[in-house]
């Protein structure tokens, strides 16, 4: 079986995908709730300011037909030429009024507040689609009769004298707002409707405008579409963003944590592997090994005489010592080697796949070459030579203790022969 590549030292990064993928899809719908919130406000601000739109523009012309209607009232009525096509008032005769007047020869016809509203309300609906009048349910002209919503709102009014306003969509016709306020009697009403029973203060009528909205319906609809097409722009966007910065964060993570892994797994002096990695990652090998069946070597190595060589050159030519060893070691080893630092001048190297005829002629290989090496400092030079005790993972040795036991024993028997030189176990 082909042996695991060993790799760097670090491990690979752990990412946990379930929890980022819990994370940005809780982010996401946070999100998704806030901004679905913040747009259904706007939205159902959309109808709110269409009504207040309406009921400003129906307030406005009630109170231009009040307007005129009392400035009417302040001239006594307005007389005007009567000439082919201008009729005069025949209702205002049964209240006791001449509608008619004779000035220089001609012929004038007055125009009370009721007719003069009459007549431009005419003229508004024929340029601007807006038509008002004053109505009452003992209308004096059958003209100003009202309607069902008329007859509603004046029947109201009895009782609560507050507008009435309503949508209407009338078949076959654009829609339209209907707007309806209480009309009291006053001086200008009670000199016609006197006769009618009416006194001072009472509810004689109601102004009624009605106002063409399929304009500003369309504009509604059209503002209503904008802000469903922001709003999902902007969930994108938002999205997008959150899930960008998050795996940003989760890369700038997996990077400390690579740094973290590196610094706790590295022995400091030599960027190998330190004593604590090394015995996780032999026992890892070890389980894999009797799992499958598959050899297993170690090498345990000795700087000979490195006691010495500190005594004689210090200790920071010693530290130099173990990194070009560290070093040269490193470049003699295959991708699936594992190197690693477990005592002072003490280095194991872990082989997994290996027999025991390929370790040694591993360890042969780099015992030379570090014998070829020389280390210097200044004008120090020193020959470093190292000793190799080697075993393999086997029916008698079955777990990392033992393993590493014979391969000290093995070290041993190296030192024991002179040094320099590589002993199985």
């Amino acid at each position: 079986m082909k042996p695991r590549p060993e790799g760097n030292i670090v491990p690979e990064p752990h990412r946990s995908l379930t929890y980022l993928k819990v994370f940005i899809t809780s982010l996401s719908a946070a999100l998704s709730l806030i901004v679905v919130a913040i747009f259904v406000f706007l939205y159902g601000r959309v109808d709110s300011q269409l009504s207040q739109r309406m009921r400003e523009q129906a307030v406005a012309y009630h109170d231009l037909v009040m307007h005129a209607r009392n400035w009417n009232y302040d001239y006594g009525g307005v007389y005007v030429l009567k000439r082919p096509g201008v009729e005069a008032n025949s209702y205002l005769r049964r209240v006791g009024i001449d509608p008619d007047a004779t000035v220089g020869g001609e012929t004038f016809t007055i125009r009370n507040h009721a007719m003069m509203i009459t007549e431009i309300s005419r003229m508004s609906e024929r340029h601007e689609g807006v038509r008002f009048r004053i109505t009452s349910l003992r209308s004096i002209n059958p003209d100003n009769a009202p309607d069902r919503l008329e007859t509603e709102a004046l029947e109201r009014f009895e009782h609560l004298e507050e507008p009435v306003s309503r949508v209407e969509h009338p078949a076959g016709k654009p829609p339209v707002y209907r707007y309806l306020t209480p009309l009291k009697a006053d001086r200008t009403c009670l000199e016609c409707h006197r006769t009618q029973g009416y006194r001072f203060g009472s509810i004689v009528g109601a102004v009624s405008i009605t106002i063409p909205i399929e304009a500003m319906i369309h504009e509604a609809k059209t503002s209503k579409i904008l802000l469903v097409i922001a709003g999902l722009l902007v969930l994108i966007l938002l999205i997008g963003v959150s899930y960008v910065l998050t795996w940003r964060l989760v890369r700038k993570l997996d990077s400390v944590q690579r740094r973290y892994v590196s610094l706790i797994a590295t022995d400091e002096l030599t960027r190998v592997r330190n004593r604590r990695s090394m015995l996780r990652r032999l026992d890892e090998e070890c389980e894999r090994s009797d799992r499958l069946g598959a050899p297993l070597s170690i090498l345990l190595i000795d700087i000979d005489h490195f006691k010495k060589i500190n005594d004689t050159f210090g200790h920071p030519f010693g530290d130099l010592v173990l990194r070009r060893v560290a070093s040269q070691m490193k470049a003699g080893l295959r991708g699936y080697d594992i190197l690693g630092r477990i005592g002072g001048e003490e280095f194991m190297i872990i082989s997994p796949g290996v027999p025991l005829e390929d370790a040694v002629l591993l360890a042969e290989r780099i015992r030379a070459q570090v014998e070829e090496m020389k280390v210097v400092d200044g004008n120090r030079e020193c020959p470093v030579t190292i000793s190799i005790g080697l075993a393999t993972f086997s029916r008698g040795v079955t777990t990392p203790d033992l393993l590493m036991r014979r391969a000290d024993e093995a070290l041993y028997r190296a030192k024991g022969e002179g040094r320099n030189r590589v002993v199985a176990g």
